[in-house]
């Protein structure tokens, strides 16, 4: 026993080792909350695989040998492998080390190794994160346009994982770069978000350069709704969540743990599902789901200024605006400016009948004939 015990040791420590990242397997979450990661089926045990790390779910483990009994029980037959058995609960990891006796049929394993401190003070962070977020790692995330991101909690109460960024001012045209060269940029008017946005003020306020940094997002929300127009948010979603680089922003990242052996699997398993709002230039906004692994963005949701949800990309204007009532809501003149510009690029016929908006104002859109439409806008 000695014996092997001293052989996992010298594998453990060896630096040339390869770490395999596929996962093999792993538990159920012992929890239906949607918020849980969603992890693989039982390992069949009947199989014996070699140099792997497993990260296992255990929110009912408390003493050591509860994180022993767990890892043991789930992987009763790998070999020269650690578990990552983590309490989402109160916070705790354990690496327990596991190697089967292939020739006389006894786990060997089954005991306590030391976990890297990165590795504890990821997982305590990520645990104070899910305790406040309602015991759940389906996150809300807030990207503005300035590029700060923050989380929102369903208390209401937020976390702010990274600042503003220049990147919307290029360094050529920076009057604090380049004083004698470049004059004083001109901040674009700000925007008031619409009705229902989850979006605070400063996340309409878009830089003065920001088009020359990311020249495809859409002109506004109606531009991201109806495909005739180009326009993408996936560059800026991508640009600003996938480098937070901060505490607690890391938890998103699975390259922030990448130096520590098997760390980047155990960082893909316990983000869960992050749901990101984007500002729209209009005062609308966009919801997408993020993918933390792959990078990809998947538009789930598109809201005007008015508050109405319009199709999520390759909309029919015609079909969608025929016969339609709605209010433009507080900020109608923005609202109305917005839509105008995008209509016209349309070939939709836009009637103002008022410019006087006051408390808002109301759109009436009706169908002429199958490729005529008709919009009335007037004041509530």
């Amino acid at each position: 026993m000695q014996c092997i015990r001293s052989a996992l040791r010298r594998w453990l420590s060896a630096s040339a080792f390869a770490v395999t990242l596929l996962f093999a397997g792993g538990a159920r979450a012992e929890s239906t909350d949607p918020g849980l990661p969603e992890l693989a089926a039982p390992v069949d045990d009947s199989l014996s695989t070699v140099g792997q790390y497993y990260p296992i779910l255990c929110n009912t483990c408390v003493s050591t040998s509860d994180y022993i009994n767990k890892a043991v029980t789930q992987y009763p037959r790998v070999r020269q492998s650690v578990a990552f058995v983590y309490n989402l609960t109160n916070g705790q990891i354990r690496s327990i080390a596991l190697d089967w006796n292939s020739e006389l049929y006894f786990q060997a394993g089954g005991y306590e190794v030391p976990t890297a401190q990165r590795l504890i003070d990821y997982m305590r962070t990520v645990s104070d994160l899910y305790r406040r977020n309602g015991n759940s790692l389906s996150f809300t995330t807030i990207i503005r346009a300035d590029g700060s991101v923050y989380l929102k909690f369903p208390s209401g109460a937020t976390v702010e994982l990274r600042a503003g960024s220049p990147r919307t001012i290029p360094s050529s045209m920076d009057p604090t770069v380049n004083a004698m060269k470049s004059p004083e940029p001109v901040v674009n008017e700000q925007v008031t978000p619409g009705r229902g946005s989850p979006i605070d003020l400063r996340g309409y306020n878009f830089g003065p350069y920001f088009g020359n940094v990311y020249p495809n997002y859409p002109a506004t929300s109606y531009d991201l709704a109806f495909s005739d127009q180009p326009g993408s948010i996936d560059a800026f979603v991508y640009d600003y969540f996938s480098t937070l680089g901060q505490t607690p922003g890391f938890i998103f990242d699975p390259d922030s743990m990448a130096n520590i052996d098997g760390a980047s699997r155990l960082t893909q398993q316990v983000t869960g599902q992050v749901t990101v709002f984007v500002p729209m230039k209009d005062g609308g906004y966009a919801k997408v789901r993020y993918d933390t692994s792959s990078g990809d963005v998947m538009l789930r949701q598109v809201v005007d200024p008015s508050g109405i949800v319009l199709p999520t990309g390759y909309g029919n204007a015609l079909q969608f605006y025929a016969d339609r009532s709605w209010f433009l809501g507080s900020n109608a003149a923005v609202a109305v400016q917005s839509f105008e510009d995008w209509a016209a690029r349309y070939g939709i016929d836009v009637l103002v009948l008022n410019a006087g908006w006051g408390s808002g104002g109301r759109v009436t859109c009706i169908s002429r004939s199958v490729t005529e439409v008709t919009c009335t806008i007037q004041p509530n």
